[in-house]
């Protein structure tokens, strides 16, 4: 019997739907990046080419997926380009769970096709040019959210929220 591919995105968005600044996260949060490695451990990344670049990505030990219109000639085992969504969907079959890491043109068009929503919402205003997309809250259940203080080692207090999507039928 052949599953369905999970997508899930997994981000970090400010109050005011920052999610970067000059291809950077406007933060720093070390238990926010633990829980992302605690979430995504093991599981293969999605992401667009300026995200797979940053100076701050994190990038999957088993496989990541880039997209890019520009692929180049080589590639290693854990990280292959895909010039578009469905091929980067293709080169993902098969595979239990992916999380889909931005940048904001890529949540854009995967929002739509993904069942859960990882996203850490950063309790902050704060300046940036990559935004997160508007979410309709209609579509989606909270079923999971952990609060965490602003002190000495993170800068602004958060929340990490699971949502699910309510149409998973």
């Amino acid at each position: 019997m052949v599953t369905q591919t999970k997508l899930y995105i997994i981000a970090a968005m400010s109050e005011n739907r920052v999610i970067g600044n000059k291809n950077s996260l406007p933060w720093h949060l070390p238990d926010e990046w633990k829980h992302f490695r605690k979430v995504t451990d093991g599981k293969p990344f999605l992401m667009g080419r300026k995200s797979f670049e940053a100076p701050d990505a994190l990038h999957s030990t088993y496989k990541n997926v880039i997209l890019s219109s520009a692929i180049p000639e080589s590639s290693s085992s854990d990280t292959v380009y895909a010039k578009d969504i469905s091929s980067a969907l293709a080169l993902l079959s098969g595979e239990d769970a992916v999380f889909v890491l931005g940048g904001a043109s890529v949540f854009l068009e995967m929002l739509p096709l993904v069942q859960k929503l990882y996203l850490t919402i950063v309790h902050a205003q704060v300046e940036g040019d990559a935004y997160f997309p508007v979410v309709n809250q209609d579509d989606w259940m909270l079923i999971s959210s952990e609060f965490h203080e602003q002190d000495e080692q993170h800068e602004f207090s958060f929340s990490m929220n699971v949502y699910e999507r309510k149409n998973t039928g």
